[in-house]
């Protein structure tokens, strides 16, 4: 169907630091839910009906599916030793949906990484609730070398 008007500007221009900030906090703490082998802190702020699709492959829908996905990646060392997410950019097209590029880095956090040539790149969907922000949706992409 071809399209007369202009397409809409998504971004919500306001001053996020702080949601920023509460983002990096969360996904951090799912990345360190990756490198202690702890499924329940990997799906800690996922939401019920969340959808993930993780570094293997496997697509899950809700956060129960979600943390069998892990335990089973886990269980057969198919994530390497540290994971570590870098927030490369987020939009936000609501005050209460933010869009999440991150790198995925199999490094410890005083590493330093090239942000500009992640080996996996995770696209994140959040929400925010009264008590603050939950992933909605989470895919892993591996880059090409």
């Amino acid at each position: 169907m071809p399209t007369t008007t202009a397409p809409p500007t998504l971004a919500d221009t306001a001053d996020h630091a702080d949601d920023v900030a509460a983002i990096e906090r969360l996904i951090a703490d799912v990345g360190a839910g990756i490198s202690t082998r702890d499924p329940d802190r990997c799906v800690a702020r996922f939401a019920a009906d969340a959808r993930s699709v993780i570094a293997s492959g496997v697509r899950s829908v809700g956060r129960d599916a979600i943390r069998a996905a892990h335990v089973a990646v886990f269980a057969a060392a198919q994530v390497p030793a540290t994971a570590r997410f870098v927030l490369l950019h987020v939009l936000f097209v609501r005050p209460d949906v933010a869009l999440a590029t991150t790198g995925a880095y199999p490094v410890a956090a005083d590493v330093e990484v090239d942000r500009d040539a992640p080996p996996t790149v995770v696209t994140w969907t959040l929400v925010r609730e009264a008590d603050g922000w939950w992933v909605a949706g989470r895919q892993f992409t591996r880059v090409a070398a």
